[in-house]
């Protein structure tokens, strides 16, 4: 099963820096928006389960600066899941061939009912996938 998506980001003037280009910082709240918009549905569930999505690592490239007029989409896909881990990757575009960021971010679940870090369920092992092409 591939599970990816490409979710369009509305970027803010609150999201300018000094510099005038979209702050390094905001970028991590882009991944936030279609990781959440790509797990929405297993993200209910476990949230009624009381399980947990830790972020507990993040990588990202930067490539090119994003500035106020910018039309930008974030492609989100499921690109591991291992024992007690998945990894989320990404390509933050302009839907015309520039690539302004690329990344992961790594997150373990956390069982809050037994305070501990969980084991991946087994359905879940088979969202792991490679992107398609997006522009």
């Amino acid at each position: 099963m591939i599970m990816e998506i490409t979710s369009e980001i509305q970027v803010r003037f609150a999201d300018l820096d000094a510099y005038g280009h979209v702050n390094n910082a905001v970028y991590l709240s882009y991944l936030e928006i279609a990781r959440v918009e790509l797990i929405h549905d297993l993200f209910l569930k476990d949230m009624e389960r009381n399980i947990q999505y830790l972020l507990i690592k993040v990588n990202l490239d930067y490539h090119q600066p994003i500035v106020l007029s910018d039309k930008v989409f974030v492609h989100c896909w499921w690109a591991e899941t291992g024992k007690v881990k998945f990894k989320a990757a990404y390509r933050l575009h302009d839907g015309k061939g520039k690539t302004f960021a690329t990344g992961y971010t790594e997150h373990a679940l956390f069982d809050g009912n037994k305070k501990r870090i969980m084991r991946m369920p087994e359905e879940w092992k088979a969202f792991a996938s490679t992107p398609s092409d997006v522009d």
